[in-house]
């Protein structure tokens, strides 16, 4: 066979034997239509997606440097990925290995890490099992919404990076991870990490950093998290080596470490500690942060109920030179039974000697013993120091927190603590001198709570404004208005006990009204509380036009017939003084009269604005109907004949009552007398004159008019 035929055949082959994978950018689905995440990776392209349903998936997967996203339909909550099965061989037990240089376009979301024993590596440090749940090697991939618990490993039993240069976690929960160190998170010879909203909690390490061990690192940036429950024999919470660390906005609570910092240890590293919580935190020397060489600030920090057995319930160090600042952080209620429960260095070593320490516009107050317990003089200024210390502007009074029983540890509007501070370095931000501690008292009043804004007149143009100062009542309000929130001009000035306003801005549209509380020259941190209306333009009150009144005198209906000025929300119909509520919309109405009665009639129109406009009115008089009958009918049955002569003569001689006289009257004299009788019955039998008109049929009296009766009978309806 030639060369070229063969060619041709074994190209055609590969595409009969193997089935053509999605182009990039395409969706793998497992299981339906990839049994196994593994199998999915393999398959995929770079810019995939695999998407994976809920279920536990008994595999270890590698992602074999391909920037796939890997994302469950559902949540960690029920999908699941179990490293116990050791798919890819027993020395590579971690769960989910990124090895190959992924990029953060590799991406991993949505499940549960957890059964993984680590990969098994050895180096300078030994044979060591490192990454049970995850393992990150000279790779930045991006992890997030991710649950990683119940591994096991001896380095980063939930989660193991090496040699990364930028990695960022968000959103993860670590729980229950045990191993040598770094149970919850292991890095080392990391760049740029940062790790975020993470919640590690109750994991284990037999050395150091029960939730998170960092060494050797650039630059490690720990931000709102929360690290409770996690024990080790150092660094309960969080070992820091040789690393830069930046530690803010994040709570530890509940850390244990057998030897040094309850909640943190640092050795020999760079760190900085911002507006973050250290709660009951245990160590046998700083419960709350432990230190062994470097160089740490701590700022606008909380440290309270931590507890040291030997000494620096809040704060302790080794013999290695440290150096510490601590600026506007309040450190109350530790506690060290043989010891200080605040700061603590050894005295008179290597390292101590020439430590130092920084204490500034911060609380000291805690129960008993030395606040300050170091071989060295500290520089302290602006401070409380419980058991007193010399230094600038350092008081030893209470300093009167809100409620120390429920953990409150703002100031009181009375403690001494409120604007004592050095305006020089730094201002609080309601604009006054700087409080001391880490919880400053705010002094600006507070936003008031919804205004009520509303038409004092819903058919003008004038605003009503009311509110309500509540118990705080300030110096004064300040009014304003305008049409943006960006360009609001003054309105009034109004006393502080003031709780309404009316305000005619003179013209329609809409408009933002604004009161802002003033207190000592300070107002909210809010800002004014606003309301916005819409003012309507005023409807036309033009009334009733070219009003129409008459009846029809058949039925004695009466029909009114009107133009509508502007638009009504109703019209009121007045009948002789009693009123009926018409649609706004109408134009017409008909009513039934009462014959012979004068009926007057009003309309009075109100507008969409509620507003009452002039009345128009006529009146209608439907004549009483002259009486309808049948001349020579007298007994009113429709029918001339003896009968009618009878009841003539009964009624003239007999006085038998009789509905209509002028039946009776044949001869149309005016009279009843026997000569109608005997006319009746010339006619019947003789030929004799037909009775007058109304004659055979029924209809009224021709006249002339005379005095006799006559009510409309049933043979003449």
């Amino acid at each position: 066979m030639p060369r070229q035929s063969a060619l041709v055949l074994g190209i055609l082959w590969g595409f009969l034997v193997w089935p053509a994978a999605p182009c990039s950018g395409a969706d793998w689905l497992v299981p339906s239509q990839v049994p196994t995440i593994q199998q999915a990776i393999d398959s995929a392209l770079p810019g995939d997606q695999i998407l994976v349903d809920p279920g536990t998936y008994q595999e270890n997967i590698n992602f074999l440097g391909k920037d796939v996203t890997l994302i469950s339909t559902a949540g960690p909550a029920v999908t699941f990925i179990d490293g116990s099965a050791l798919t890819q061989g027993t020395a590579l037990g971690s769960t989910v290995t990124f090895s190959s240089g992924e990029t953060g376009a590799a991406i991993l979301s949505g499940f549960t890490i957890q059964g993984g024993n680590g990969t098994l590596l050895t180096d300078a440090l030994g044979t060591y099992r490192r990454g049970g749940g995850i393992h990150v090697s000279v790779a930045s991939p991006t992890i997030d919404n991710c649950h990683l618990k119940n591994n096991s490993s001896d380095f980063g039993s939930g989660f193991y990076a090496q040699g990364t240069l930028s990695l960022t976690l968000q959103n993860l929960q670590i729980m229950n991870n045990s191993g040598l160190e770094g149970s919850g998170i292991y890095l080392i010879d990391c760049g740029i990490v940062s790790i975020e909203q993470c919640n590690i909690s109750e994991n284990q390490a037999m050395t150091a950093g029960g939730a998170i061990s960092i060494n050797t690192c650039t630059q490690v940036n720990l931000r709102q998290n929360t690290l409770i429950s996690n024990t080790a024999l150092i660094g309960g919470g969080v070992y820091c080596r040789l690393s830069g660390l930046l530690f803010e906005n994040n709570e530890v609570q509940s850390n244990e470490a057998s030897l040094l910092g309850g909640g943190i240890t640092l050795y020999q590293s760079a760190s900085s500690c911002i507006d973050s919580v250290f709660v009951a935190n245990s160590a046998n020397h700083g419960g709350g942060i432990g230190l062994d060489g470097g160089t740490l600030t701590v700022e606008k920090c909380l440290l309270t109920g931590n507890i040291a057995t030997t000494a620096g319930a809040a704060v302790a160090s080794t013999i290695n030179l440290v150096s510490v600042e601590i600026r506007r952080s309040t450190l109350t209620f530790n506690s060290s039974p043989n010891g200080s429960p605040g700061v603590f260095y050894p005295p008179l070593s290597a390292g101590g000697a020439t430590s130092t320490l920084v204490l500034s516009h911060s609380i000291l107050w805690n129960p008993t013993g030395l606040e300050i317990d170091i071989p060295t003089f500290s520089q302290v200024d602006h401070s409380v120091v419980s058991s007193g210390y010399p230094g600038t502007s350092v008081l030893v009074s209470d300093p009167l927190f809100q409620s120390s029983a429920t953990g409150d540890f703002s100031l009181d509007p009375s403690s001494p603590c409120i604007d004592v501070g050095d305006s020089l370095l730094y201002t609080d931000p309601d604009g006054t001198s700087p409080d001391l501690g880490a919880y400053y008292f705010d002094q600006r009043p507070p936003a008031l709570p919804p205004l009520t804004c509303q038409l004092e007149d819903p058919c003008g143009t004038t605003v009503s404004l009311s509110w309500d100062v509540g118990t705080q009542i300030p110096d004064s309000l300040q009014l304003s208005v305008g049409t943006d929130l960006t360009q609001l001009v003054p309105l009034a000035a109004l006393p502080g006990t003031a709780s309404g306003y009316t305000f005619d801005p003179g013209s329609s549209g809409p408009l933002i009204l604004c009161v802002e509380p003033v207190t000592g020259g300070l107002t909210p941190e809010s800002g004014p509380t606003c309301c916005e209306i819409d003012i309507p333009v005023p409807a036309p009150q033009i009334p009733i036009l070219d009003l129409q009144c008459s009846y029809d005198p058949l039925s004695c209906t009466g029909e009114l017939s009107w133009t509508n000025g502007a638009t009504y929300s109703n019209i009121e119909l007045i009948v002789n003084g009693q009123s009926l509520m018409l649609p706004g919309s109408v134009n017409s109405a008909n009513l039934p009269l009462t014959p012979g009665l004068p009926t007057a009639l009003q309309l009075i129109p109100q507008t969409s604005c509620g507003a009452i406009l002039a009345a128009v009115e006529c009146q209608l008089l439907c004549p009483i109907p002259e009486p309808r009958f049948i001349r020579g009918d007298a007994n009113m049955d429709s029918i001339l004949n003896v009968a009618d002569v009878l009841f003539q003569l009964e009624h003239i001689h007999q006085s038998l009552p009789a509905n209509c006289q002028d039946a009776i009257d044949c001869n149309d004299d005016g009279a009843l007398d026997i000569s109608d009788p005997i006319f009746l019955l010339l006619f019947l039998f003789d030929n004799g004159q037909p009775p007058p008109a109304p004659t055979l049929n029924c209809g009224t009296d021709p006249g002339p008019a005379d005095s006799l009766n006559c009510l409309n009978g049933l043979n003449c309806p």
